[in-house]
């Protein structure tokens, strides 16, 4: 089963609906760049030479902007032009001969008009289900009589299937108007736990005048779908007791904007100050000797960036993390470099044992280099190598130091000693970019200025720079590292509690 698929904003073409003096590839481009993020090409009245000339546009349109693109029905199109998938209707080919001429990795859909047939698709492994028609509409014929789903039959097709993974996208009728009484009334009434993972539409977007426009209103309705996976809900597992604290504490942040006493190196001095600001907090980025013991005071959470080393800075960094412990402030270390001279070494370790730090963020060489581990290096700034056992090595530390490490990567490792955590987000244009390590402290001291579970503030604080920079990657003004820096801060200062609970991908890797 192809899981990894993003059906939020899905749209559906037909080419009888588009506005005079557009073609078909303009319509569809105009509507990823909205926010659409998956595309299936539907054509009921085409010809097959001409059926596959239009499915190669709109391939290239879609493999473009990296969104899904999958043939109505016509297998012999997908093959044809190497789609990502199709999408079978119940009078179609069946699920499993369908995957075997197509390959394990290709997406199959299917449209389910009962209970009973959104069960058997989900048994033979469907990768997405979508529903009958939730309202009347002229793109499908029906009888005359039909009334549609409705919001209350999609409730229950989504129950029936709770206990299988496959995603649901509602479709029929559905528009701007409507979309957001669906999406409520589906947040409200699941009784399992298993929610749409998005809604589809042909004529909302089609035939509107301006399809970007209408997308983008339809994308931020959307967005307020409640994710979070049934075993999840019933349970009340760490993993949703995360996202909901999570969640909570991006309110809060917005709600009270804390003090960030920020005491930080020269490189990325002005872009920590922005992105504090960006996720609601309000920064401070004093490092005097003569007023930082005041500042750490009456802060929220003080955060210490090694970077820029001297021997006045490292009197900055000792002053205010005594004055932040004595007045009950937390502290973030971000160990910048740790492993790369003995000097960086040492001042860290000196720090470590002059004060109490709530958090210890850093990179695998970072955090290698003050564990005494080897395997991951510093290479100035960047780790290089890999950490054996990671889990082991952050769990271990953090009992040592009695704190939470936090150890950043591909993979991010998070443990206070007791409960340990990895997060699965993010991508690797952040190594393209400068500081973004060292912004993620400011993220991470933003949380712990508001929450006293210094796990949860460092979950917060990762997730928040990783589920935007991957939101950032999704936009089409993405040309490189540049045009992706502008577009992760927007992504942090749009970030809300529903995009955690979408997006985050966590796993337990112990629970005390």
């Amino acid at each position: 089963m192809v899981k990894n698929i993003d059906i939020s904003v899905y749209l559906v073409t037909d080419s009888s609906l588009v506005p005079n003096g557009k073609t078909l590839s303009q319509v569809v481009e105009e509507a990823i760049e909205g926010g659409v993020t998956f595309v299936q090409l539907r054509e009921k009245n085409c010809e097959t030479r001409e059926f596959i000339r239009k499915a190669k546009i709109i391939k290239s349109i879609c493999k473009k902007h990296n969104i899904p693109f999958v043939i109505n029905d016509r297998i012999d199109i997908a093959l044809a032009v190497d789609a990502d998938g199709v999408h079978l209707g119940q009078k179609d080919m069946n699920i499993e001969l369908a995957k075997s001429i197509l390959g394990p990795n290709k997406i199959i859909g299917i449209t389910a008009e009962t209970n009973n047939q959104a069960i058997e698709a989900a048994k033979a492994g469907a990768d997405y289900i979508g529903s009958l028609a939730i309202y009347p509409t002229k793109t499908k014929k029906f009888p005359d009589n039909f009334t549609g789903l409705g919001k209350e039959g999609l409730v229950e097709l989504l129950d029936c299937i709770s206990e299988y993974d496959t995603k649901v996208v509602a479709i029929g009728g559905l528009n701007s108007s409507n979309l957001g009484e669906v999406v409520e009334y589906c947040n409200k009434n699941i009784k399992k736990g298993k929610n749409i993972d998005g809604a589809a539409f042909t004529s909302a977007i089609i035939a509107a005048p301006d399809a970007k426009k209408a997308t983008s209103e339809l994308a931020s309705i959307s967005a307020k779908i409640e994710k979070i996976n049934a075993k999840i809900l019933n349970a009340a597992t760490p993993d949703y007791e995360i996202i909901k604290k999570v969640s909570e504490d991006l309110y809060r942040i917005k709600e009270n904007s804390p003090l960030i006493h920020t005491i930080t190196n020269f490189v990325i001095m002005n872009d920590a100050a922005n992105i504090t600001i960006e996720i609601g907090a309000s920064p401070c980025m004093a490092h005097a000797v003569g007023e930082v013991e005041e500042f750490a005071t009456i802060a929220d959470c003080v955060v210490i960036n090694i970077g820029t080393l001297s021997s006045e800075w490292n009197d900055a960094f000792y002053l205010a993390g005594r004055a932040a412990e004595k007045a009950g402030t937390p502290v973030v270390l971000d160990p910048v470099a740790s492993g790369a001279t003995n000097f960086r070494l040492s001042t860290c370790n000196n720090l470590l044992n002059a004060f109490k730090v709530t958090v210890l963020k850093g990179n695998a060489g970072e955090i290698s280099a003050i564990a005494g581990y080897g395997g991951a290096v510093s290479k100035g700034v960047d780790s290089t190598g890999t950490v054996d056992k990671p889990y082991e090595l952050v769990s271990k530390l953090a009992k040592e130091l009695n704190t939470c490490v936090c150890m950043t990567g591909a993979v991010d490792y998070i443990s206070d000693g007791k409960k340990t955590i990895s997060l699965h987000n993010g991508d690797k244009m952040l190594e393209k970019i400068t500081g973004s390590g060292c912004t993620v402290s400011n993220l991470v001291g933003c949380f712990a200025a508001i929450e006293k579970d210094p796990v949860i503030a460092a979950i917060g604080g990762v997730l928040s720079m990783s589920i935007a920079a991957e939101l950032a990657l999704k936009q089409t003004s993405i040309r490189g590292p540049r045009t992706f820096f502008a577009a992760l801060h927007d992504e942090i200062y749009l970030l809300t509690a529903e995009k955690f609970q979408r997006y985050a991908k966590i796993n337990i890797e112990s629970w005390e």
